[in-house]
């Protein structure tokens, strides 16, 4: 059994992260980091026809913001190794659950929008108003389970500054997305988008 402490065994309070500990943690961590790649490669590489992109230089900022997240979590750790979270394999655990929540809830929003999911903001006149699966509670339940899945890795990797670092940029993203995308749909959809939106959260259910 692996003990929560230093590398040379001592367990009197010295903050290893656990997936340094554990290898079954590390592949755990990179499993996770390797699904999360392939969900997002697919949607990347789909082509959504007859609808237009909003703003492709707002865009192209966004990406920067989100792949700086990216970054975060394992500079975080290595620039700042004394801002260990400290758990062990619980907060490893309480990571990993999080994390894998964040993915399957980013991945059922996929699927509930089918042919109208892209990666770029883009609009057009047969749009519908999707209002089924994670749709029925939040307005952007894909923006919702990246940022859990993102501060789930930070907690796997048991550091304060990957999990901030990872969270922070990623969230200040989202949120601007958030204006350009409600717009362009309220400018679209009109009511039909004015109706849904009034009657969920955008991001934390019942909330916010």
């Amino acid at each position: 059994m692996i003990v929560y402490g230093d590398k040379n065994g001592d367990t009197r309070g010295v903050s290893v992260p656990y997936d340094e500990l554990s290898n079954s943690a590390r592949a755990m961590f990179f499993a996770s980091a390797g699904a999360f790649s392939a969900g997002e490669l697919l949607q990347a590489l789909r082509v959504r026809r007859g609808a237009s992109s909003v703003s492709v230089c707002a865009e192209a900022g966004l990406r920067a913001m989100f792949f700086c997240g990216i970054l975060m979590l394992p500079l975080g750790r290595a620039v700042a190794p004394g801002a260990a979270i400290g758990g062990g394999v619980w907060l490893f655990a309480l990571g990993a659950v999080i994390a894998w929540f964040g993915l399957l809830l980013r991945w059922w929003s996929f699927l509930a929008l089918g042919k109208y999911f892209t990666v770029v903001v883009k609009t057009s006149d047969d749009q519908p108003v999707v209002d089924s699966g994670p749709y029925r509670v939040l307005r952007h339940p894909s923006y919702t389970g990246l940022l859990l899945a993102f501060a789930g890795a930070g907690l796997m990797l048991g550091n304060w500054v990957s999990t901030v670092g990872a969270v922070g940029p990623t969230l200040i993203a989202l949120l601007y997305r958030l204006r350009i995308e409600e717009r362009a749909l309220t400018t679209t959809l009109g009511d039909r988008y004015r109706e849904f939106a009034a009657s969920r959260a955008r991001l934390i259910p019942y909330v916010w």
